[in-house]
């Protein structure tokens, strides 16, 4: 994280994500027809993810060769579940439930996608350093967390998507769910090691969402050091809804204003 090669990366991605808004501005297609794209996108990026993450691994045993994939690139990560979502919206009929669903992208596909290129952890755990140009895995990474932001500024750009204040709460409630099923998928995906039926050690847990450790490397030795680090991570994440919907709370206010002084 932030070795020369991150940067340029980021660089890139800047590039890439200020390009493509132009282009959206200036052509303005439906917000259907990006979905359509992104729903592409979606498919090839996590192709190249699997068949990049896929290894053969010896069994203990050394008789046989076994298919793997490591944990870390398993899809419950919060950015790789936005896939979902982009597939919901792009199909659903339901236009309530979508309109939710849009809003609830709206600010967790920018702010995910950006702390994901910043705060990268693929050349640590999928592509080495020296391969970061090379490697399909980093090509595929910062590009569809580019598209994600892309993504996300177009819901509200194309102005088909009526974002209110109540979204503010959906979305918050969407979160919550999601961060207390990550706990669950966390140590269900975890290595322990029992002795006597009893746990001694463990020797890997997975991070989605970002609920056990935290994403610049710093230790939690107690439980209370956990339960600090969830609030101040509630904490960001309620200061950061506030700020992506506080200019539909003015909105709305100015509305209501507006309807008084008619009357």
């Amino acid at each position: 994280m932030f070795s020369a090669n991150h940067f340029i990366w980021m660089f890139i991605c800047l590039i890439v994500i200020t390009v493509s808004l132009i282009l959206l501005k200036k052509y303005k297609p439906p917000l259907q027809k990006v979905l359509t794209v992104c729903c592409a996108v979606c498919i090839v990026s996590e192709l190249i993810k699997i068949f990049g993450a896929m290894m053969l691994v010896p069994a203990s045993n050394g008789k046989t060769m076994y298919l793997y994939m490591s944990m870390a690139d398993l899809p419950f990560h919060f950015c790789t579940l936005q896939i979902v979502f982009i597939f919901l919206v792009r199909f659903m009929k339901d236009l309530k439930l979508r309109e939710t669903i849009l809003a609830f992208m709206y600010p967790t596909c920018i702010a995910g996608a950006v702390f994901a290129i910043v705060l990268t952890t693929t050349f640590k755990e999928s592509v080495p350093v020296d391969q970061a140009f090379i490697h399909p895995t980093a090509y595929q990474f910062f590009l569809y967390h580019c598209m994600l932001v892309i993504l996300g500024v177009y819901i509200v750009m194309s102005g088909e998507v009526k974002i209110k204040p109540k979204h503010f709460f959906s979305t918050l409630g969407i979160l919550l769910g999601l961060a207390v099923a990550s706990l669950y998928l966390n140590s269900m995906f975890a290595s322990p090691v029992y002795k006597n039926g009893k746990l001694k050690t463990v020797e890997y847990t997975p991070n989605f969402f970002f609920t056990y450790r935290t994403p610049i490397g710093i230790k939690l030795t107690e439980m209370w050091h956990w339960y600090v680090y969830l609030a101040i991570l509630l904490g960001l994440v309620l200061i950061l809804l506030a700020a992506f919907y506080l200019p539909f709370f003015i909105a709305e206010r100015n509305n209501k204003k507006q309807k008084i002084s008619k009357y």
